[in-house]
């Protein structure tokens, strides 16, 4: 159900009429800008502001991108009684988050339903300011020191995926969906990292698990009603689903956080979750933000981020290469030239892989699996393409509108992986797709995403051809769109190559 029905819905059932006529219009009144250089945007009405512009849109991004070539690039719009602003692409995205990165990164924390969410803990919905900066840095660095971009994380990447590719041959070249298995490979890495092991594929608690953060993935929080209404939190608690998908992940940590108080050894710190617990010991606990809630936050932000983008992102590339059997085709033969049919692939092969690489960077340009980037918010008053922004302003960069710019990317909707080699047929950079988005707010796990959709995919290419069951069809442009870009559910069939 749209966040408008909801919306609609509850207005009939538990407020009143005249007092959200009586109230709004007089917030509306005093709240919205009258004498500054907003941007050109939408209707806005009173009360509901632009929403009806939006109300039979599923997905948001192709909305804004209409907007976009009847407004410009930045498009002021409100979110019921929000402020808010549209960009669009390469240029003004790229000016707001990275070169004006000082008023544009912090988070919409006066959300009601992010608030309640987040609590001000962790790192990735936290306002910006000192204990985001602290804890980002401390995450960054411990991170890379347990293998992000190593070696570390490159071995824990190849044992889970030699126990995918055992759980897929197992299907017997059956009918099958890849969903759940993906999401289990990706979810038991970060496990690695954090935990210092692995769930076994089966195991209770691990599927209740996954099946939570299912919900959390495709849930849209920032379109709740409280977060549109702000006086609704007075009256209803629209996240009851969310917080409750987010209760076993978070008593799971906990429990792991009090096992790992009990054996911690700090002359042998096995994981994320000692080396956090190390520096609360070292530091003053009368001012320091390293507290155990801080701690589960973050753990937890770890989880939703390093595992859900990356098994959408593998689901996608599973779809495409169904979709597109002669550019599987020409994977295989240069994973065969290079790797032959047992040698496990590692990084020091990407290199040597220029096809492989140009496909996978089309992937995260095609499927656009954040198609919005998770909103920002101003921090001050300013300025942006000659435009007043007001502060608290929250901001929606629309990634779809630089990965399907045709001045980018002509003929945007092909899927084209030679857009990404050069004449001698070499993998080429392309800064333009940024899946991770950009500036101090970009995904902490960019480098473990990347390494493990290059070494998952090559070794699911090495070893299987992907194909469609007898009579079945998929359409490579059709999205789910809720807190990422998913693929619509699809069965395949994996044929063992050897």
């Amino acid at each position: 159900m749209s966040v408008v029905h909801q919306v609609l819905d509850l207005l009939d059932s538990r407020t009143s009429l005249a007092l959200l006529l009586v109230s709004l219009l007089t917030y509306w009144y005093f709240r919205r800008p009258n004498n500054v250089n907003l941007p050109p945007g939408p209707m806005c009405w009173p009360v509901i502001g632009s929403l009806p512009s939006i109300a039979k849109t599923d997905d948001l991004h192709l909305k804004f991108l209409d907007w976009q070539k009847e407004y410009g690039p930045v498009t002021y719009f409100r979110m019921g009684m929000l402020d808010a602003v549209v960009l669009g692409g390469y240029d003004v995205i790229y000016q707001a988050l990275v070169k004006q990165a000082e008023a544009f990164s912090s988070r919409p924390v006066h959300l009601a339903i992010v608030s309640k969410i987040s609590k001000n803990k962790g790192i990735a919905m936290i306002p910006s300011g000192p204990l985001w900066k602290e804890h980002r840095k401390f995450a960054l660095l411990t991170l890379r020191s347990f293998g992000f971009g190593k070696r570390g994380a490159e071995a824990k990447i190849l044992e889970e995926s030699a126990v995918l590719c055992q759980e897929i041959l197992n299907t017997g070249g059956k009918p099958f969906s890849i969903t759940r298995l993906v999401q289990k490979a990706t979810t038991n890495v970060i496990c690695s990292l954090v935990f210092a092991h692995r769930f076994e594929y089966e195991d209770p608690q691990f599927l209740r698990i996954m099946e939570d953060f299912d919900t959390i993935a495709g849930t849209n929080f920032i379109n709740m009603p409280e977060n549109i209404f702000p006086f609704l939190r007075h009256v209803m608690n629209s996240a009851d689903k969310l917080l409750k998908a987010t209760a076993l992940p978070m008593d799971y940590i906990r429990s792991q956080m009090r096992e790992h108080q009990e054996t911690f050894d700090r002359n042998d710190i096995r994981d994320f979750i000692d080396a956090f617990l190390l520096e609360m010991k070292t530091q003053d606990p009368s001012t320091s933000t390293f507290t155990e809630d801080q701690l589960v936050a973050t753990v937890f932000d770890l989880f939703i981020g390093g595992t859900e983008s990356t098994s959408t992102a593998l689901r996608w590339v599973s779809l495409l290469m169904m979709a597109n059997p002669d550019i599987q085709r020409k994977v295989q033969e240069e994973i065969d030239s290079v790797l032959g049919p047992d040698q496990p692939p590692t990084m020091s092969h990407r290199a040597q892989l220029p096809y492989t690489q140009a496909v996978l960077t089309e992937v995260f340009r095609f499927a656009c699996i954040v198609a919005v980037i998770v909103p920002h918010t101003t921090t001050q008053d300013t300025n942006l393409n000659g435009y007043h922004i007001p502060n608290q302003t929250m901001v929606l960069p629309n990634l779809w509108s630089v990965h399907y710019d045709e001045k980018l990317f002509p003929d945007p909707y092909k899927f084209d992986p030679t857009r990404f080699l050069d004449g001698r047929g070499q993998y080429k950079k392309d800064e333009h797709v940024m899946p991770f988005s950009a500036g101090p707010r970009m995904c902490l796990g960019e480098q473990l995403a990347r390494m493990e959709l290059f070494l998952f995919f090559t070794s699911l290419m090495q070893h299987f051809t992907f194909k469609l069951p007898d009579g079945a069809s998929v359409s490579p442009h059709e999205g789910i769109t809720a807190g990422i870009r998913a693929p619509k559910p699809f069965d395949m069939i994996a044929v063992a190559r050897n």
